[in-house]
């Protein structure tokens, strides 16, 4: 009775190991920090976006920051056919700006704010 026991404890380990990987349903494209403060420093970090791919081709109207005060971006990772552009108007109109990877992009004139921003996956 106790081989059995091992043999059917041994067949169900086996027919597990044949799972495949399950894919992931809504697939990461990005992370990113903001800053209120430029320089992508310690003063004024409001934190880490993570972007799927059900968020890219649309505009997001707004980065949920406090009083919406955005300085400074810096894309930590970024899915290869994939770009991030941000935007001074909450419409993601004109006067965008592609931000790259492992850089701090702000402004030149520190009254300037980012208000919306856009990734787009070809």
């Amino acid at each position: 009775m106790h081989f059995s026991t091992i043999i059917a404890t041994a067949a169900a380990l086996f027919l597990g190991a044949e799972a495949g990987a399950v894919p992931r349903q809504d697939p990461h494209i990005t992370d990113f920090r903001i800053w209120s403060e430029q320089g992508c420093g310690a003063a004024g970090n409001l934190g880490v976006w993570t972007i799927t791919k059900s968020q890219t081709d649309a505009c997001q109207t707004t980065f949920n920051a406090p009083d919406n005060v955005v300085k400074a971006i810096r894309l930590s990772s970024l899915t290869e056919g994939c770009e991030m552009m941000a935007y001074p108007t909450a419409d993601c109109g004109e006067g965008g700006r592609q931000v790259g990877v492992q850089t701090c992009e702000e402004w030149s004139d520190i009254a300037d704010n980012f208000l919306s921003f856009k990734v787009t996956c070809s």
